[in-house]
């Protein structure tokens, strides 16, 4: 052992030899496998989104199916309201055009001072016990 500086406590250095052989190792990291809880837990979380979104996916349906129908329903009442103002030309034309034949066909208009009134009938009159003509 050679003397360094005071200190026996060093030792020598021994050169390594290097081998010509270096063993190469991979290290393999193996993932352990979810506990049985675990998988459930996320299998239910799964099930459970899927069915937030089927309901929200139908509530937008059903949204959908109403605002086509209330837009089916404007249009039919547009329609109507259509129909409505032609029928009411129509009814002022044939009203116009039946004065006219009435008085193309010599039909005189009725004056307020040719009116004939009659007075309401009663249901009792005079005649109660004779035969009206009239088939019982």
């Amino acid at each position: 052992m050679a003397y360094t500086r005071g200190n026996l406590a060093v030792q020598e250095r021994q050169e390594e030899k290097q081998s010509a052989y270096v063993e190469k190792t991979k290290v393999i990291k193996r993932r352990s496998q979810l506990p049985q809880r675990e998988k459930l837990l996320y299998l239910m979380s799964v099930v459970f989104m899927v069915i937030v979104t089927g309901v929200v996916g139908m509530s937008h349906v059903h949204s959908y199916d109403l605002n086509r129908q209330i837009q089916a329903t404007d249009r039919q009442i547009s329609e109507a309201n259509r129909n409505i103002d032609l029928l009411q030309v129509e009814k002022q034309t044939l009203e116009v055009q039946i004065l006219d034949k009435a008085k193309e066909l010599g039909y005189v208009p009725i004056e307020n001072q040719n009116m004939i009134h009659l007075a309401p009938v009663s249901g009792n009159s005079g005649t109660s016990g004779t035969d009206s003509g009239q088939n019982d």
